[in-house]
Protein backbone atom coordinates (compact mmCIF):
# COMPACT_ATOMS: atom_id res chain seq x y z
CA UNK A 1 0.00 0.00 0.00
CA UNK A 2 0.81 3.45 -0.71
CA UNK A 3 1.82 5.71 2.14
CA UNK A 4 1.39 9.18 3.14
CA UNK A 5 4.19 10.23 1.50
CA UNK A 6 5.25 13.25 -0.71
CA UNK A 7 4.42 11.35 -3.91
CA UNK A 8 0.81 10.87 -2.27
CA UNK A 9 0.45 14.31 -1.50
CA UNK A 10 1.51 15.61 -4.99
CA UNK A 11 -1.09 13.04 -6.11
CA UNK A 12 -4.11 14.27 -4.07
CA UNK A 13 -3.36 17.85 -4.78
CA UNK A 14 -3.39 17.30 -9.00
CA UNK A 15 -6.64 15.67 -8.10
CA UNK A 16 -8.11 18.61 -6.13
CA UNK A 17 -6.58 21.00 -9.17
CA UNK A 18 -8.25 18.63 -11.88
CA UNK A 19 -11.73 18.76 -10.18
CA UNK A 20 -11.51 22.54 -9.83
CA UNK A 21 -10.99 22.76 -13.48
CA UNK A 22 -13.23 19.74 -14.17
CA UNK A 23 -16.33 21.87 -16.45
CA UNK A 24 -13.19 23.62 -18.36
CA UNK A 25 -11.27 20.17 -19.14
CA UNK A 26 -14.88 18.58 -20.26
CA UNK A 27 -15.36 21.62 -22.99
CA UNK A 28 -11.25 21.37 -23.99
CA UNK A 29 -11.90 17.65 -24.51
CA UNK A 30 -15.21 18.07 -26.45
CA UNK A 31 -13.18 21.21 -28.80
CA UNK A 32 -10.20 18.78 -29.01
CA UNK A 33 -11.85 15.73 -30.60
CA UNK A 34 -14.01 17.69 -33.12
CA UNK A 35 -11.27 20.05 -34.11
CA UNK A 36 -8.61 17.34 -34.17
CA UNK A 37 -10.10 14.41 -34.57
CA UNK A 38 -7.63 12.23 -36.70
CA UNK A 39 -5.11 11.10 -34.43
CA UNK A 40 -7.65 9.81 -31.51
CA UNK A 41 -9.82 7.59 -33.93
CA UNK A 42 -8.02 4.75 -33.61
CA UNK A 43 -8.36 4.43 -30.10
CA UNK A 44 -12.13 3.61 -29.96
CA UNK A 45 -11.48 0.50 -28.51
CA UNK A 46 -9.46 1.91 -25.60
CA UNK A 47 -12.98 3.79 -24.96
CA UNK A 48 -14.55 0.73 -22.75
CA UNK A 49 -11.42 -0.04 -20.37
CA UNK A 50 -10.54 3.49 -19.52
CA UNK A 51 -13.78 3.59 -18.34
CA UNK A 52 -13.92 0.39 -16.33
CA UNK A 53 -10.75 2.17 -14.80
CA UNK A 54 -12.69 5.21 -13.81
CA UNK A 55 -15.58 2.98 -12.09
CA UNK A 56 -13.13 0.59 -10.68
CA UNK A 57 -11.45 3.66 -8.68
CA UNK A 58 -14.75 4.95 -8.14
CA UNK A 59 -16.11 1.69 -6.45
CA UNK A 60 -13.09 1.35 -4.24
CA UNK A 61 -14.17 3.84 -2.48
CA UNK A 62 -17.25 1.86 -0.91
CA UNK A 63 -17.04 -1.26 1.30
CA UNK A 64 -20.14 -3.78 1.74
CA UNK A 65 -20.21 -2.58 5.04
CA UNK A 66 -21.15 1.13 3.67
CA UNK A 67 -23.52 0.29 1.43
CA UNK A 68 -25.71 -2.43 3.94
CA UNK A 69 -26.03 0.51 6.78
CA UNK A 70 -27.51 2.65 3.76
CA UNK A 71 -29.56 0.37 2.93
CA UNK A 72 -30.62 -0.42 6.23
CA UNK A 73 -32.69 2.98 5.74
CA UNK A 74 -34.10 3.02 2.71
CA UNK A 75 -35.94 6.51 2.39
CA UNK A 76 -33.11 8.34 0.89
CA UNK A 77 -32.21 5.07 -1.42
CA UNK A 78 -36.43 5.25 -2.56
CA UNK A 79 -36.20 8.61 -3.38
CA UNK A 80 -33.22 8.27 -5.46
CA UNK A 81 -34.55 5.63 -7.73
CA UNK A 82 -38.29 7.39 -8.12
CA UNK A 83 -36.41 10.35 -9.10
CA UNK A 84 -33.60 9.20 -11.76
CA UNK A 85 -35.54 5.89 -13.12
CA UNK A 86 -39.26 7.35 -13.19
CA UNK A 87 -39.96 11.10 -12.76
CA UNK A 88 -36.95 13.03 -14.13
CA UNK A 89 -36.77 10.55 -17.55
CA UNK A 90 -40.57 10.79 -17.59
CA UNK A 91 -40.81 14.69 -17.59
CA UNK A 92 -37.70 14.84 -20.29
CA UNK A 93 -39.26 12.90 -22.39
CA UNK A 94 -42.20 14.41 -22.62
CA UNK A 95 -41.02 17.91 -22.78
CA UNK A 96 -38.29 16.79 -25.51
CA UNK A 97 -41.09 15.44 -27.58
CA UNK A 98 -43.17 18.63 -26.87
CA UNK A 99 -39.98 21.06 -28.27
CA UNK A 100 -38.41 18.90 -30.57
CA UNK A 101 -41.84 17.28 -32.38
CA UNK A 102 -40.74 15.62 -35.71
CA UNK A 103 -37.28 15.06 -34.59
CA UNK A 104 -37.02 11.23 -33.55
CA UNK A 105 -33.13 11.64 -33.06
CA UNK A 106 -32.76 14.72 -30.53
CA UNK A 107 -35.43 12.97 -28.51
CA UNK A 108 -34.40 9.61 -28.79
CA UNK A 109 -31.11 11.77 -27.27
CA UNK A 110 -32.17 13.14 -24.21
CA UNK A 111 -34.10 9.70 -23.48
CA UNK A 112 -30.80 8.17 -23.69
CA UNK A 113 -28.93 11.04 -21.64
CA UNK A 114 -31.62 10.46 -18.35
CA UNK A 115 -31.79 7.05 -18.60
CA UNK A 116 -28.22 6.70 -17.92
CA UNK A 117 -27.02 5.68 -14.42
CA UNK A 118 -25.88 8.31 -11.66
CA UNK A 119 -22.49 10.41 -12.37
CA UNK A 120 -19.23 9.89 -10.43
CA UNK A 121 -18.58 13.50 -10.37
CA UNK A 122 -22.04 14.20 -8.46
CA UNK A 123 -20.49 12.33 -5.46
CA UNK A 124 -17.53 15.41 -5.77
CA UNK A 125 -20.32 17.69 -6.17
CA UNK A 126 -22.06 16.40 -2.72
CA UNK A 127 -19.58 16.38 -1.01
CA UNK A 128 -18.07 20.36 -2.13
CA UNK A 129 -21.76 21.08 -0.22
CA UNK A 130 -21.32 18.69 2.87
CA UNK A 131 -23.72 15.60 1.79
CA UNK A 132 -23.85 12.19 3.11
CA UNK A 133 -20.51 10.78 1.32
CA UNK A 134 -21.70 6.89 2.67
CA UNK A 135 -25.10 7.74 0.57
CA UNK A 136 -23.68 9.40 -1.96
CA UNK A 137 -21.42 6.76 -2.76
CA UNK A 138 -23.83 3.72 -2.53
CA UNK A 139 -26.60 5.52 -4.65
CA UNK A 140 -23.73 5.65 -7.13
CA UNK A 141 -23.34 1.73 -6.59
CA UNK A 142 -26.97 1.27 -6.69
CA UNK A 143 -27.40 3.37 -9.81
CA UNK A 144 -24.40 1.89 -11.60
CA UNK A 145 -25.46 -2.08 -10.73
CA UNK A 146 -29.08 -1.46 -12.28
CA UNK A 147 -27.63 0.07 -15.48
CA UNK A 148 -27.37 -2.74 -17.61
CA UNK A 149 -31.03 -3.52 -16.78
CA UNK A 150 -32.40 -0.05 -16.49
CA UNK A 151 -31.20 2.19 -18.82
CA UNK A 152 -31.81 -0.02 -21.67
CA UNK A 153 -35.75 -0.24 -20.66
CA UNK A 154 -36.13 2.85 -20.22
CA UNK A 155 -34.91 3.46 -23.49
CA UNK A 156 -37.24 1.09 -25.22
CA UNK A 157 -40.31 2.01 -22.75
CA UNK A 158 -40.07 6.33 -23.64
CA UNK A 159 -38.64 6.16 -26.85
CA UNK A 160 -40.66 6.06 -29.97
CA UNK A 161 -41.89 2.52 -30.85
CA UNK A 162 -40.25 2.43 -34.22
CA UNK A 163 -36.67 2.88 -33.26
CA UNK A 164 -34.70 0.15 -33.54
CA UNK A 165 -32.76 -0.66 -30.08
CA UNK A 166 -29.56 -3.22 -29.64
CA UNK A 167 -30.29 -3.81 -25.71
CA UNK A 168 -28.43 -6.30 -25.31
CA UNK A 169 -25.67 -4.73 -26.50
CA UNK A 170 -26.44 -1.76 -24.23
CA UNK A 171 -26.42 -3.98 -21.62
CA UNK A 172 -23.40 -5.92 -22.22
CA UNK A 173 -21.25 -2.86 -22.58
CA UNK A 174 -22.56 -0.87 -19.60
CA UNK A 175 -22.05 -4.65 -17.80
CA UNK A 176 -18.36 -4.55 -19.19
CA UNK A 177 -17.98 -0.62 -18.29
CA UNK A 178 -19.44 -0.03 -14.71
CA UNK A 179 -20.99 -2.81 -13.03
CA UNK A 180 -18.00 -5.79 -13.55
CA UNK A 181 -14.98 -2.90 -12.05
CA UNK A 182 -17.49 -1.59 -9.62
CA UNK A 183 -18.31 -4.46 -8.11
CA UNK A 184 -14.26 -5.62 -8.04
CA UNK A 185 -13.41 -2.29 -6.43
CA UNK A 186 -15.69 -2.76 -3.80
CA UNK A 187 -14.02 -6.26 -2.96
CA UNK A 188 -10.71 -4.41 -2.82
CA UNK A 189 -12.03 -1.97 -0.47
CA UNK A 190 -13.84 -4.79 1.54
CA UNK A 191 -10.70 -7.08 1.12
CA UNK A 192 -8.35 -4.65 2.05
CA UNK A 193 -10.62 -3.19 5.08
CA UNK A 194 -10.57 0.07 3.60
CA UNK A 195 -7.05 0.36 3.36
CA UNK A 196 -6.65 1.04 -0.55
CA UNK A 197 -9.12 3.92 -0.27
CA UNK A 198 -7.40 5.72 2.30
CA UNK A 199 -4.18 5.85 -0.32
CA UNK A 200 -4.36 3.89 -3.15
CA UNK A 201 -7.92 5.35 -4.34
CA UNK A 202 -6.31 8.75 -4.14
CA UNK A 203 -3.30 8.31 -5.68
CA UNK A 204 -5.62 7.07 -8.51
CA UNK A 205 -7.93 9.73 -8.48
CA UNK A 206 -5.92 12.13 -10.88
CA UNK A 207 -5.51 9.32 -13.47
CA UNK A 208 -8.97 8.90 -13.54
CA UNK A 209 -9.42 12.48 -14.22
CA UNK A 210 -7.25 11.99 -17.36
CA UNK A 211 -9.28 9.05 -18.20
CA UNK A 212 -12.17 11.09 -18.76
CA UNK A 213 -10.94 13.51 -20.46
CA UNK A 214 -9.56 10.62 -22.79
CA UNK A 215 -12.66 9.38 -23.20
CA UNK A 216 -14.64 12.12 -24.18
CA UNK A 217 -11.62 13.36 -26.89
CA UNK A 218 -12.22 9.89 -28.01
CA UNK A 219 -15.65 9.37 -28.44
CA UNK A 220 -15.77 13.57 -29.72
CA UNK A 221 -13.76 12.20 -32.87
CA UNK A 222 -15.94 9.56 -33.53
CA UNK A 223 -18.68 11.80 -34.67
CA UNK A 224 -16.39 14.95 -35.56
CA UNK A 225 -16.98 15.02 -39.36
CA UNK A 226 -21.00 14.29 -39.13
CA UNK A 227 -21.68 16.88 -36.34
CA UNK A 228 -19.16 19.45 -38.08
CA UNK A 229 -21.03 18.63 -41.65
CA UNK A 230 -24.26 19.46 -40.36
CA UNK A 231 -23.41 21.83 -37.94
CA UNK A 232 -26.40 24.98 -37.95
CA UNK A 233 -28.47 26.92 -35.74
CA UNK A 234 -30.48 24.03 -35.52
CA UNK A 235 -28.48 23.01 -32.57
CA UNK A 236 -29.09 25.78 -30.38
CA UNK A 237 -32.43 24.88 -29.53
CA UNK A 238 -30.86 21.61 -28.20
CA UNK A 239 -28.48 23.16 -26.32
CA UNK A 240 -30.85 25.68 -24.66
CA UNK A 241 -33.10 22.61 -23.94
CA UNK A 242 -30.20 20.87 -22.03
CA UNK A 243 -29.68 23.93 -19.97
CA UNK A 244 -33.53 23.98 -18.72
CA UNK A 245 -33.26 20.06 -18.46
CA UNK A 246 -30.67 19.87 -15.94
CA UNK A 247 -32.09 22.16 -13.63
CA UNK A 248 -35.26 20.46 -14.10
CA UNK A 249 -33.58 17.85 -13.00
CA UNK A 250 -32.10 18.96 -10.03
CA UNK A 251 -35.72 20.81 -8.69
CA UNK A 252 -37.57 17.58 -9.32
CA UNK A 253 -34.68 15.76 -6.97
CA UNK A 254 -34.96 18.60 -4.63
CA UNK A 255 -38.66 18.65 -4.28
CA UNK A 256 -39.23 15.23 -3.64
CA UNK A 257 -36.54 14.94 -0.95
CA UNK A 258 -38.15 18.26 0.67
CA UNK A 259 -41.79 16.08 0.35
CA UNK A 260 -40.05 13.10 2.14
CA UNK A 261 -38.76 15.44 4.68
CA UNK A 262 -34.71 14.12 4.15
CA UNK A 263 -32.24 15.78 6.19
CA UNK A 264 -30.41 18.55 4.60
CA UNK A 265 -26.89 16.06 3.71
CA UNK A 266 -28.98 13.08 2.66
CA UNK A 267 -31.51 15.56 0.51
CA UNK A 268 -27.65 17.34 -1.17
CA UNK A 269 -26.61 13.84 -1.70
CA UNK A 270 -30.02 12.56 -3.23
CA UNK A 271 -30.27 16.02 -5.52
CA UNK A 272 -26.62 15.53 -7.15
CA UNK A 273 -27.31 11.77 -7.51
CA UNK A 274 -30.44 11.73 -9.20
CA UNK A 275 -29.29 15.40 -11.33
CA UNK A 276 -25.80 14.59 -12.83
CA UNK A 277 -25.76 11.77 -15.47
CA UNK A 278 -23.19 9.40 -16.57
CA UNK A 279 -22.61 11.50 -19.89
CA UNK A 280 -19.32 9.96 -20.80
CA UNK A 281 -21.11 6.66 -20.71
CA UNK A 282 -24.14 8.13 -22.23
CA UNK A 283 -21.70 9.21 -25.09
CA UNK A 284 -19.71 5.74 -25.55
CA UNK A 285 -23.79 4.13 -25.65
CA UNK A 286 -25.41 6.88 -28.29
CA UNK A 287 -22.07 6.06 -30.63
CA UNK A 288 -22.29 2.97 -30.43
CA UNK A 289 -25.85 1.58 -30.68
CA UNK A 290 -27.89 5.32 -31.94
CA UNK A 291 -28.17 7.63 -34.49
CA UNK A 292 -25.24 10.32 -34.97
CA UNK A 293 -27.38 12.91 -34.45
CA UNK A 294 -29.18 11.56 -31.33
CA UNK A 295 -25.40 12.19 -30.03
CA UNK A 296 -26.23 16.33 -30.06
CA UNK A 297 -27.83 16.26 -27.01
CA UNK A 298 -25.50 14.16 -25.28
CA UNK A 299 -22.59 16.72 -26.39
CA UNK A 300 -24.80 19.39 -24.91
CA UNK A 301 -24.72 18.07 -22.07
CA UNK A 302 -21.31 17.43 -21.72
CA UNK A 303 -20.93 21.14 -22.32
CA UNK A 304 -23.52 22.41 -20.02
CA UNK A 305 -23.86 20.24 -17.30
CA UNK A 306 -21.41 21.19 -14.69
CA UNK A 307 -21.49 24.53 -14.96
CA UNK A 308 -25.68 24.37 -14.95
CA UNK A 309 -25.14 22.32 -12.00
CA UNK A 310 -22.64 25.12 -10.04
CA UNK A 311 -25.40 27.58 -10.50
CA UNK A 312 -28.79 25.47 -9.59
CA UNK A 313 -26.41 23.84 -6.48
CA UNK A 314 -25.65 27.68 -4.92
CA UNK A 315 -29.19 28.44 -5.36
CA UNK A 316 -30.29 25.43 -3.60
CA UNK A 317 -28.26 25.06 -0.94
CA UNK A 318 -26.41 28.43 -0.91
CA UNK A 319 -22.95 28.72 -0.22
CA UNK A 320 -20.13 26.28 -0.45
CA UNK A 321 -20.00 25.48 3.76
CA UNK A 322 -16.61 24.41 3.33
CA UNK A 323 -16.01 22.70 6.87
CA UNK A 324 -19.28 23.10 8.36
CA UNK A 325 -19.07 22.41 12.45
CA UNK A 326 -22.22 19.51 11.58
CA UNK A 327 -20.12 17.57 8.88
CA UNK A 328 -17.14 17.48 11.00
CA UNK A 329 -19.26 16.36 14.03
CA UNK A 330 -21.05 13.91 11.74
CA UNK A 331 -17.37 12.21 10.43
CA UNK A 332 -16.47 12.01 13.67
Amino acid sequence: MFRFSAVEQQLRSANAAFERFMPVMTLAGVAIGLLVPGPFRPFKPLVTWLFAFLTLVNGMGVSIGDFTAVVRKPKPVLAFLANAYMLIPLAVSILARLFFHGNGDAILGYILLYSIPTAVVGCVWSGIYGGNGALSLTLLVIGTLLAPLSTPMTVKVLAASDIAIDSRGMMVSLLLMVVVPSVIGIAINTMTKGRCCEHVAPCLKPFTKIALLLVIIINTSQIAADLIGRMSAAYIPEFIATFLFVILGFLIAFCISKLLRLTRDDTISVTFASGMKNISAAMVIAIDFFPPLAVIPVISGIVLQQTTCALTAHFLFGKKPGNRKDKGDREK
